[in-house]
Formats: structure tokens, sequence, C-alpha cells
């Protein structure tokens, strides 16, 4: 960490800074969510995250892990395992967990309904609510509403995350009984419909649309979507098909453009550029048939799935049918709530923080409403409070101070993402400690903490991951780092990224591969790839390399997601 960091931390959450003590935990860069740096107010209010692995972990009584804690190194946000090494706590602790995971998996669907009511309930709240009507003694509350749904929301989000996982984890455990390979199991689990899956079908509808009202040339002349809005308006089958973009943005628009724990990136309601560029690249492709997909990964599923179930001793059958069961009951969670927790209250997080930044802006404390994120929560709270106490003696003790300190923090910001930060940095301890999160998120296993910790430059075209994603694919290679080069990935490329979130699921149906820096078998390029039946690498970062640091776009490379294994191929 260094000293210029270390100032600037501390001047604004001195609470999240690297101390002395805490070289002695390892931490890790979640580079899967918190890429690229983060602002001062989205690390005061993401940085909770962790406090839900905490509230989840002692609802559930997980005996090996309270969850996780957080510090901030050269501007980005690092997680760390919080584990328990008491073995008469652990002893405890299982006692209490086997009946609560039972009991939730029992009534699974029922328990996951009221965590998407209490989700709609909240988000919902924020949603109606007319923001920029306000006054500052109502926004005021609003501003504390948000920040306390944002905490509420990933307390529930990790209350379904560890029976969620755990019961995957309990499936596999299960197939290695009767050394079932990891390529079938996942099979047991795929072509179940997932919000994933529901978002990328009402894409291809819009790109099958244009063609069939025969306004797909605007997507030839334009590219900006206000050039895109002006050509599609000036003809009555050109409003059709723009009111149908409108109403799936307000389905679908709620998510982050880049950052997937950001507030500071415009969502695609506010900027469709992602959204169109996709459906661009959808017509050039020329169709997916996502009824005959489905259909296709159903019919694997249940043929394998009786084809097993036939194998397996009689006296075992039970038990390996309720793991089963358990498991892909389970398993949608995985992608679907990001579309509560990461993307829409991270929305509603944005728009009732950049209407805060709105009223800065009005005051003449800020020039733009976005640097309203270089504030921190407590701070944006702290002015609020005093302005609505008395405004005049308000802006004049804090508006100068403000304007500066926003500059400052700003400039660093835009410092530390010029910076290649370490993947771990601390002292690896005798045992990792076991979360199923840190296992299957981003597959942080004790082969690949040691090895990562201790990774040497790299040498030769071949790299190694987890395999993500069965099969053998050769093609050139499409190397992007975030939401801005969506546009250049073309049909039939292979992807290779630092990491996939829900953003860039729509990506997968025109892509034929994909590598990963970051991620383990249930991070999100793992679980879609399964999905669209595409091989994939992801993690390469467990074995000690970047891969986007190596492949190059254009470069020829082979994906053997069977086994792991990413190569270059040279003339």
């Amino acid at each position: 960490m260094t000293e210029k960091n270390s100032s600037n931390v501390a001047e604004w959450m001195p609470e999240l800074r690297f101390r002395e003590q805490d070289g002695a935990t390892l931490w890790f860069h979640d580079q899967i969510h918190h890429n690229p740096p983060a602002t001062p107010m989205e690390a005061s209010i993401v940085y909770t995250w962790t406090r839900g692995t905490q509230v989840a972990s002692e609802w559930i009584q997980f005996p090996y892990s309270r969850g996780f804690q957080m510090i901030v190194n050269d501007g980005r946000l690092y997680p760390s395992i919080i584990p328990i090494t008491d073995p008469e706590e652990i002893k405890a602790r299982e006692a209490k967990f086997g009946p609560k995971l039972m009991e939730t998996l029992e009534n699974w669907d029922g328990f996951y309904a009221g965590l998407v009511t209490e989700w709609n309930n909240m988000l919902n709240y924020l949603k109606g609510l007319e923001k920029e009507s306000l006054p500052l003694d109502r926004l005021l509350p609003v501003l504390r509403d948000a920040e306390n749904t944002y905490k509420r929301t990933w307390e529930l989000h990790f209350i379904g995350m560890y029976p969620c996982i755990v019961s995957y984890m309990a499936f596999e455990q299960e197939c290695q009984k009767y050394n079932i390979n990891e390529r079938d199991m996942r099979v047991f689990l795929q072509g179940y419909d997932t919000k994933m899956f529901q978002l990328d079908r009402a894409l291809w509808k819009l790109a099958d649309l244009a063609q069939e009202l025969k306004v797909a040339d605007v997507f030839d002349r334009a590219d900006k979507p206000e050039d895109v809005g002006r050509l599609m308006n000036e003809t009555s089958l050109g409003q059709v098909w723009w009111t149908q973009l409108e109403n799936f943005l307000k389905e679908y628009g709620r998510r982050s453009t880049a950052a997937v724990l950001g507030f500071y990136y415009e969502t695609w309601s506010e900027d469709p550029y992602p959204v169109l560029s996709t459906i661009k690249t959808y017509i050039q492709k020329g169709g997916f048939d996502f009824e005959e997909h489905s259909k296709k990964l159903v019919e694997e599923r249940e043929k394998l799935i009786e084809k097993t179930i036939a194998s397996i001793p009689a006296d075992s059958k039970e038990s390996f049918v309720q793991a089963l069961r358990n498991a892909q009951a389970t398993y949608p969670y995985n992608e679907d709530h990001n579309y509560y927790c990461e993307q829409w209250c991270s929305a509603e997080i944005r728009y009732v923080i950049m209407e805060c930044g709105n009223r800065l802006v009005n005051y003449g404390i800020i020039k733009e409403s976005g640097d309203v994120f270089f504030l921190t929560i407590s701070e944006l709270k702290e002015f609020f409070e005093n302005i609505i106490a008395n405004e005049k003696i308000g802006l004049q003790f804090y508006g100068p101070r403000i304007n500066y300190m926003i500059y400052d923090r700003k400039k660093f910001w835009e410092d530390m993402r010029k910076v290649k930060n370490a993947p771990f940095i601390g002292t690896v301890p005798e045992s990792s400690g076991v979360d199923p999160v840190y296992l299957k998120v981003w597959g942080l296993t004790e082969e690949v903490i040691r090895g990562g910790v201790n990774r040497k430059d790299h040498e030769g075209d071949r790299f190694e991951g987890f395999p993500g994603s069965p099969g053998f694919v050769e093609g050139n290679a499409r190397v992007i780092f975030g939401d801005n080069d969506f546009h250049t990935v073309q049909p039939g490329e292979i992807l290779v990224a630092p990491f996939t979130n829900p953003s860039w699921t729509p990506l997968f149906s025109k892509i034929k591969g994909v590598c990963t820096d970051s991620g383990g078998m249930l991070a999100h390029a793992a679980i879609c790839a399964r999905e669209y039946d595409i091989p994939a690498v992801v993690g390469t970062i467990t074995r000690g390399v970047r891969v986007t640091e190596h492949i190059k776009t254009g470069d020829r490379v082979r994906i053997d997601g069977t086994n792991g294994v990413v190569e270059i191929i040279r003339d």
C-alpha cells in the first residue's frame, strides 16, 4: 500500500484503512465485484455487504466462518474471511447449522419467495418516490432509507446464498461418491429458466422485431442512443419498436453499465448504449432460437438424470435424489439474486444519491451531480443536516471545503485507476478457513491461495484455471475490460476478460468460448457459459496469472473447458 494511498484512505474512511495488524490476515482483491477502484461514496456503502455475510453466517450458524470483513488498498476493496477456529464453537454451531439448513431447503420455494417479497417492497418504495420534488428535509430521510435498504438487501442476499452454495457443494460430494464427472454434474443443473435467460431472450426479441418491422437499418446509420431514437421516431413502425425498447428498459434497465457493485456509473435506463449495441450485433448474427436451445438443455438433463439414477444402488438412490433436488431448486438463485441485489438495489441507491448531487449543484457546491460520489455517505448526511438546521451557515461552513476535497479525491481516484493492484495482500494463514462463498464464487482453495500469493512471472502460451464449462473450441480472441468495449465483440469470437458479471450476459449468446482472470465454479462466467453450452475457463489469477495480460485481441486461442486450460496457437 502506497503512502499516498494510505493518507487518502485515512482522510475519508479511516475505519477501512490497512493497519499494521491487518498484515497478519490474507486479503484478496474481489475483481469480480470491485473493479475499477471505488469512489468514496461507493466504498462507504458497498463495504457493508461484508456485514451481510456476518448476519447470514450467524442466522444459519455456519460452523467454519463468521463471514467476511473488508479494507481498502490502492483504491480497491479487499475482503477477507473471518474463520472460526475454536473446536468447541465449531461443534456447537454444527449442531444448529444442519437443522437450520434442512428447514430452509425443505421450504426453499416459500423461503425464496419471502426474500423476493421483501426486496420488492423495499425497492419499489424507492422506485416510486418522485425524488426531484422532495424538499431537502424529506430527501435526507430517503437517503437514510436507501442506505438501510442496501444493508438489508445484502443481508437477504447472503441468507439465500449460504444454503444455495452449501446445497451445491453437498450435491458435488454426492456425485463424487459415484464417480460422476463434473461435466455430468453440471448437466443435472442446466436448463432452468432464470432472469438471466429472460433478459437475453427479451434482447433477441427486440433484434427480431427490428427486422420484422424493417427498421433494422437504423442500426447501420446510427450508434448513439439519441440518434437511434430520433431515426426510429421518424416512422410509425420505428415508433412501435422504440416503445418496446422503453418497455424493456422499465423491466431491465436498472442495472449498471459498468461496475457490478458501484453507483458512480450510469444505468441502462440512463444510457441505453450497451443495450442498443448488443441488439445491433444480434441483428448481425442473424437470430438465436431460445426455445430450441432451452428444449435441448432440458432433454439432455432429464435423459442423463434418468440414466444416472438407474445406475445408483437402490439403498443410495433416495439420498442422491434428495441432494439433486436441493441443488436444482437452489441453483438458479446464483444468478437470479443479481437482478435484485447487484442491479436493482444499486440502481435505486444511485438515483437517490444523484438527486442529492443535483441539490449540491443547485447550491453551487459542486459542478456536476456525479461529483457527489466523491463524498462519503456520512459526509453527505452531515452536510444536509447542517443545511436543514441553518442553510446560510451550513453552506458557508461546508461549501468551500467540499469543493476542494472532491477535487483532490477525484484526482486520487483517477490515479488509482492506472495502478496494477496485487491480487492478494497480507499473510497466508495456516488454514484459510472454509466458507462456501469463498470457495465457489472466487475459487479460493488452499492450493489456489498459496499458488496465487507466491505467483511468479508466467512464461509460455499455456494458462490454467478452473474448468468452468466443458468442451473444446478454437477461435479468435476478443479481449475487453468493460462495458465500453461490448460493441467490439463479434459473433463467433472467444471472449477474454478480467471477469464477467450480469451486465455481460447478452454477450454469451454470440460468443463461442470465454476465459476470465477471476472467478470460481459458481462465478457468473462459469454459470452463464454452462447455460449457453460454450466452453469456459475461469479464474486464471488463482493459478497466478492474469490471462488478459498475455492474450491479445486477434490471437488464435484454444479453450479446453473440460480440463481448465487455455492456449495461444502460434503459426
